[in-house]
């Protein structure tokens, strides 16, 4: 906890529902933060149903000196109608190796496999969730992929930059299925290809991942919940500047995380929306019981 101020320990504390503490009891809050993140990753997840599992990352400074290698993960998924933090750990730049074990260690705690997941387009993150559940869907981030596009048209042409947006959110919000999403993006990469073949490039890696999220009632198609959270996380540790250790950075983050997504309203599900997911899990699961009841 060096490297904050007592207000700043004073509020996280009173927020986590600890009390009121004193400067004397710093350490005694540090070890009792320490202590509920590892109750956190040992408790068991076999009660958790997942919809749909968010997985991203940030980078953040671990250690005294050096690079900022340490990579604090977070996966949490909206569950009707909550949210559920599943577990914050440490990393090395997204490695597919890093992922798989956590992605493990979630499965060994008794999470069943979700219905959809959605990522960011890291490599070895799309790799480790192929793997652990071959049979789910994977929803591409689209905001994401948007601002991937948008690095490759100029810069200083704000119109083209507003066009190609509104285009992208168009073929997606007007489509009636995936198909119907693929074949519309589809006529926007053939748009861009007379003059800007990079970014229809960009645009066309892999169309059928963006549209994933067509199939269910809710249009989950990003991973902004979970960015918020994360930004969160960045704007409460930013005044440390660099952790003295990974158990000090993760404790930290976890109880942010734990704080943040505790709060965050659950989805709102309408009736007929519940039906329909109801059936599109009744669905896969006759298709690959043993994936989405192990």
């Amino acid at each position: 906890m060096r490297g904050l101020s007592d207000r700043d320990i004073e509020s996280l504390v009173s927020e986590a529902g600890l009390g009121q503490i004193s400067k004397s009891t710093v350490s005694q809050i540090t070890k009792e933060l320490r202590a509920r993140y590892q109750a956190f990753r040992a408790r068991g997840l076999g009660e958790v149903e997942l919809l749909v599992l968010f997985c991203d990352a940030i980078y953040l400074p671990t250690r005294p000196s050096g690079a900022k290698e340490g990579a604090s993960r977070s996966r949490h998924s909206p569950r009707p109608p909550a949210r559920v933090l599943l577990d914050v750990v440490l990393g090395q730049r997204e490695r597919l190796e890093d992922w798989l074990e956590t992605g493990r260690g979630l499965v060994r705690r008794g999470l069943r496999a979700p219905m959809l997941v959605v990522t960011d387009g890291a490599p070895g993150l799309i790799r480790a969730i192929e793997e652990l559940w071959p049979d789910g869907h994977r929803q591409r981030c689209t905001v994401h992929r948007r601002r991937n596009v948008a690095g490759k048209v100029p810069r200083s042409d704000a119109k083209l930059h507003e066009r190609v947006e509104a285009a992208n959110w168009a073929a997606l919000d007007e489509a009636t299925s995936p198909a119907d999403g693929e074949a519309r993006l589809r006529r926007l990469v053939a748009d861009l290809e007379r003059s800007y073949p990079s970014a229809a490039a960009c645009l066309a890696e892999n169309l059928p991942a963006l549209c994933v999220h067509l199939e269910y009632p809710l249009r989950l198609r990003s991973t902004n919940m979970l960015e918020r959270s994360l930004e969160e996380v960045k704007r409460r540790t930013k005044v440390i500047g660099r952790f003295r250790g990974e158990t000090s950075c993760l404790s930290l983050c976890w109880a942010v995380l734990d704080l943040f997504i505790a709060s965050a309203r659950g989805l709102a599900l309408t009736a007929l929306e519940r039906r329909q997911l109801a059936q599109i899990r009744a669905a896969r699961m006759a298709q690959t019981p043993d994936s989405l009841t192990a």
